[in-house]
């Protein structure tokens, strides 16, 4: 059985450490210059946005995790990646509001 709040767990995680060490004075923030001057739209949910980055991350680990489990696939995941990666996003959000209040202070 797949612990969907594990999922979620891991994806935000990644999410956000992701957007963490690409952050300005970090050592990925090279990749968020490029994203930001070359691809600014495109780099939304792969380095620039923490809430949106759950939408590419949370399907590759998601589908990542179904396929090396060996589950088959069953048109019934396709509603659990959808709220997997949406209650990721919630999560990101909150937690990244709260990692952005603490280093203003």
């Amino acid at each position: 059985m797949i612990d969907y709040f594990s999922l979620i767990l891991v994806i935000s995680l990644f999410s956000l450490g992701l957007r963490a060490i690409t952050d300005k004075g970090m050592i990925g923030y090279p990749i968020r210059k490029v994203f930001q001057k070359k691809l600014p739209t495109a780099g939304k949910p792969i380095v620039l946005c923490s809430t949106c980055m759950s939408s590419v991350w949370g399907t590759v680990i998601y589908w990542g995790y179904i396929y090396f489990q060996g589950i088959e696939f069953k048109l019934s995941l396709v509603p659990i990646w959808i709220g997997v990666s949406i209650s990721a996003s919630f999560i990101n959000a909150i937690l990244w509001s709260l990692y952005e209040n603490i280093n203003k202070e």
